[in-house]
């Protein structure tokens, strides 16, 4: 996962929380529409390792680095090269799926949506619990790009359901840590939209892992 420094800034509120939190809501729901069509216009796109390299870690990580200054609209800029090269590098998988079983996506992106909204409810409700897995959830996210690494070498560890399983639930709970952590930091228009690209990993995450674990229920 990609990271700014978005958690660490201090300042004072520009802006009220719910304007805030409206931003950001605006921001995410840019952020998927944009999803939506690129992947659909790279659905029959082969890319090579070069511009898989280019377009899934290069273009992204520019991104954050925009992310990291103190104007929204460059944020907003870096926010789009988040989103854009990532939905565009994803579209012939989701093809895929939609091919070999037709409904699929959609579903998981039902039910993504619906564990986000909830998730996104309980970081606001429930702070103190937030605060206090901050580490647990590092740890378990580092756990996890360990067995990713190793299952490079030892495919048959991704066949491991229960992996799915707690790597999508992992990522819930990130979904609620970092909503947590958003409504600890200055209500300001550029940290609404740099809060935006976490939140957008955190979810797409999720949204991969349901996907891939409906696919399995469904074979």
């Amino acid at each position: 996962m990609f990271s700014s420094d978005v958690y660490e800034r201090r300042g004072v509120d520009t802006m009220t929380r719910n304007a805030f939190y409206f931003v950001m809501g605006c921001v995410l729901a840019w952020g998927f529409t944009a999803t939506y069509i690129t992947s659909q216009m790279t659905a029959h796109w082969r890319p090579g390792l070069a511009e898989v390299l280019l377009v899934g870690f290069v273009l992204p990580f520019l991104g954050i680095l925009l992310s990291t200054s103190h104007s929204a609209l460059l944020s907003f800029f870096g926010f789009n090269l988040v989103v854009i090269p990532l939905s565009a590098i994803l579209g012939p998988g989701l093809a895929h799926y939609d091919l070999v079983k037709p409904g699929l996506v959609s579903q998981a992106a039902v039910l993504t949506g619906t564990v986000t909204v909830v998730m996104a409810i309980s970081g606001l409700l429930f702070p103190n619990f937030y605060r206090s897995i901050g580490g647990a959830l590092f740890g378990a996210l580092v756990a996890l790009l360990v067995v990713l690494v190793i299952s490079m070498f030892v495919p048959a560890l991704m066949g491991f359901t229960i992996i799915h399983y707690c790597a999508a639930g992992l990522f819930a709970l990130y979904v609620g840590y970092d909503m947590y952590r958003a409504s600890e930091i200055p209500a300001t228009l550029d940290n609404a939209v740099d809060v935006c690209i976490s939140l957008y990993l955190d979810i797409i995450n999720l949204f991969l892992w349901i996907l891939r674990i409906l696919g399995n229920n469904n074979d």
